[in-house]
C-alpha cells in the first residue's frame, strides 16, 4: 500500500510538473492547440467500439451497407473532433481579481472570458475546486464570479480551474487547465474579546486630549436625514417650519488610548492574538469609533471608516509578509 502511494503521489508531481511547463501561471492567456487536450467521451468510447463492431461485420459478410454505415459515422466522429476543439480554441480567459473574505467562509474570484473572433462558444462547463458553474453560451465579453470556500488566514491562491465542453455531439471532450494569477485576501476569524488591547498610543494619539465618538450623551450638531438614520433623532421642529427633514447627532468623549495592541494580549499565541484583533476591528468600525492599529512590524495610524477597517485587516491577514 505504502509503494501504491509513493508511485501515484509520484505520477501526480510529474504531472503538475509537466503541466506547470505547458500551461504556466498568468493572468490571461488565449486558447490555442498547446493549452487544449481532446479525447473520446463515455459516449464517444461506446461508438468507436461500435465503428469496430461494425467495421469487422461488415467485411466479414463483404456488407457495402454496413461499411457504408461505419463510414458515416466515423465521419461525423471526426468532424466532431474539430468542432469540440473550436469550441474552446481562441477564447481568451482574463482574471480579473479576487475579493477578501473571513477565514471560513467563501471568496469570490472574477473571470472575464472574450471571443477573439466571430464564434460563438456553447455550453462550457467550469469547475474550480468544489465549485462549478455552467454557461450556455459566450458570444461578447462575458465576466464570471465563482465563490471558493476558503480555510485560513492569509493570502488565498485558488488551484487550476478546469474548463470542459461537450459540445456539439458529446461524443469527445475538450478541456484545459489554467493557473491564473489570482489571489485573496483571508481575515483571520474573530474571536469574541472582553478585554480591549489597549496600548500605550503614540505622540499623535496623546495630543488628541479632546477626541469624541458618536455616542448619546452630548447634542453635537444637524444634519441632513439619510436611509437608516433613526427616526428617534429626527428635529421635528425644523421639518414643520419647512427647513428640511433634519437628524440630530450625538457625541461623547473618548477617555483611554484608542491604539490596539498586538501586544497587550497575554496568555494568547498568533492565531489567538489576531483573531482577536480582528474582531475588535470590526467591532469598533460598526461603532464608527476612530482606532489605531500596532503590530510588532507596523503601526496603522488613528482613522475611521470602511477603507481604514480593511487595511487594518489586510494587515492582519499578512501577518507574516510585513515582517
Amino acid at each position: 500500500m505504502a509503494l501504491f502511494d509513493a508511485l501515484k503521489n509520484n505520477y501526480r508531481q510529474r504531472w503538475q510538473n509537466w503541466l506547470s511547463r505547458r500551461i504556466p501561471r498568468t493572468k490571461e492567456v488565449v486558447l490555442n492547440q498547446r493549452r487544449v487536450f481532446i479525447f473520446l467521451s463515455a459516449h464517444g468510447g461506446m461508438m468507436s467500439l461500435l465503428l469496430l463492431s461494425l467495421f469487422i461485420a461488415g467485411i466479414n459478410y463483404a456488407n457495402n451497407l454496413l461499411l457504408g454505415f461505419c463510414f458515416f459515422l466515423g465521419s461525423l466522429l471526426v468532424i466532431g473532433i474539430h468542432h469540440t476543439f473550436a469550441n474552446l480554441s481562441g477564447l481568451k480567459i482574463t482574471a480579473v481579481g479576487g475579493g477578501s473574505a473571513i477565514a471560513g467562509d467563501v471568496v469570490g474570484f472574477t473571470l472575464r472570458l472574450t471571443p477573439t473572433n466571430r464564434r460563438s462558444y456553447y455550453a462550457l462547463l467550469l469547475e474550480w475546486g468544489d465549485v462549478s458553474e455552467r454557461i450556455d453560451c459566450i458570444d461578447q465579453s462575458l465576466e464570471v464570479t465563482l465563490y471558493l470556500r476558503s480555510e485560513q488566514r492569509g493570502r488565498f491562491q485558488p488551484p487550476r480551474l478546469k474548463m470542459t465542453t461537450f459540445y456539439p455531439l458529446g461524443l469527445l471532450r475538450a478541456w484545459t487547465w489554467l493557473d491564473l494569477d489570482l489571489n485573496a485576501i483571508i481575515y483571520p476569524k474573530p474571536i469574541a474579546s472582553d478585554t480591549l488591547p489597549a496600548g500605550s498610543g503614540d505622540k499623535e494619539e496623546a495630543q488628541q486630549s479632546h477626541r469624541r465618538r458618536i455616542g448619546i450623551d452630548d447634542f453635537e450638531q444637524l444634519k441632513n436625514f439619510t436611509a437608516g438614520d433613526p427616526l428617534a433623532h429626527v428635529s421635528w421642529k425644523h421639518l414643520a417650519r419647512g427647513q428640511g427633514m433634519l437628524v440630530k447627532t450625538y457625541s461623547e468623549p473618548v477617555t483611554g488610548s484608542n491604539t490596539l495592541d498586538y501586544q497587550a494580549f497575554t496568555g494568547f499565541d498568533k492565531e489567538g492574538r489576531l483573531s482577536r484583533l480582528a474582531w475588535w476591528v470590526i467591532k469598533l468600525s460598526e461603532q464608527q469609533q476612530a482606532f489605531a492599529l500596532k503590530l510588532p512590524h507596523r503601526t496603522i495610524a488613528v482613522a475611521t471608516g470602511n477603507t481604514h477597517r480593511d487595511e487594518c485587516l489586510t494587515a492582519l491577514a499578512l501577518f507574516e509578509e510585513q515582517v
